[in-house]
């Protein structure tokens, strides 16, 4: 028992840490971040399996978070059972890797829950040989479970260390990928127009970039987050016969921390 209350305090820390970092939090904020933590007492089975079983943590990770909660898509599920999530977080967070919880890379960078992951990208499945476009890829997770779902994916980073990590998981997990180091604001135009534009990370608003890169059909998916209310998984489709609005249906209510680059306050001028 003892060490069991160790690890939930520990997660605790984790994921208030992934949470909070990179957003100004209003009372509001502040009181969800105490309930997300809270949550993490009752979640999942905590501790997972040491490394040598980290197989066993995929799976319960599917049997125990994504199938109870709609996740049905019989091609995610089997990506996500394979997918080594253990590969792209910090040597000390790897018995953790599989839990129900966001956590931190380092320098305001999480990454997410594996829940809120499978049901944004089961929002928007793509088609084989979809171009999908991940802006703020990070370790590279989300990037090669794309590509592992048969799509030709571009991974956007802007932090070298990341990218360089990201890369070299996608090395050994899914060679196709393509990374782009840039602003995440500039998007990526060397394959664009994009079916699929997917933010790895909470925006306030969609970039100047998607009005150009996002293919007439395609679809926008990611968090998007508010000063005075909850933040709200997405997806985006362009409006008819518009060049840069969108058609926006909220998912659910979430929490996770804003891009870094794309975190510059709406600003108004007079």
């Amino acid at each position: 028992m003892r060490i069991l209350n160790q690890c939930v305090t520990k997660c605790f820390a984790l994921d208030l840490a992934g949470t909070a970092k990179g957003i100004n939090l209003n009372r509001k904020g502040w009181e969800n971040v105490t309930f997300q933590a809270a949550r993490q007492q009752n979640s999942y089975p905590i501790p997972y399996p040491k490394d040598k079983d980290m197989e066993t943590a995929r799976n319960l990770m599917v049997d125990d978070q994504l199938r109870p909660s709609e996740i049905t898509n019989l091609s995610l599920l089997s990506v996500m059972r394979e997918l080594p999530r253990e590969c792209c977080v910090m040597p000390d967070q790897h018995s953790v890797a599989y839990a129900d919880i966001t956590l931190p890379l380092g320098q305001g960078r999480v990454l997410p829950q594996p829940l809120l992951t499978a049901r944004l990208v089961q929002a928007v499945m793509p088609v084989e040989k979809a171009r999908v476009l991940v802006v703020g890829a990070a370790a590279g997770y989300t990037a090669a479970l794309f590509a592992a779902l048969g799509a030709n994916v571009t991974a956007l980073e802007s932090n070298t260390r990341l990218a360089e990590q990201g890369q070299h998981f996608c090395q050994q997990e899914a060679l196709s990928v393509s990374w782009v180091i840039a602003p995440l604001s500039e998007g990526a135009t060397g394959n664009a127009p994009y079916d699929v534009i997917y933010f790895d990370g909470a925006i306030l608003r969609f970039p100047a970039f998607c009005a150009a890169q996002l293919a007439a059909s395609g679809t926008m998916a990611g968090v998007m987050a508010s000063p005075n209310t909850l933040a709200k998984a997405f997806v985006a489709m362009r409006e008819p016969e518009s060049a840069s609005s969108f058609i926006v249906t909220n998912l659910f209510e979430t929490q996770l921390p804003l891009l870094p680059d794309l975190a510059a306050p709406i600003t108004f001028e007079f």
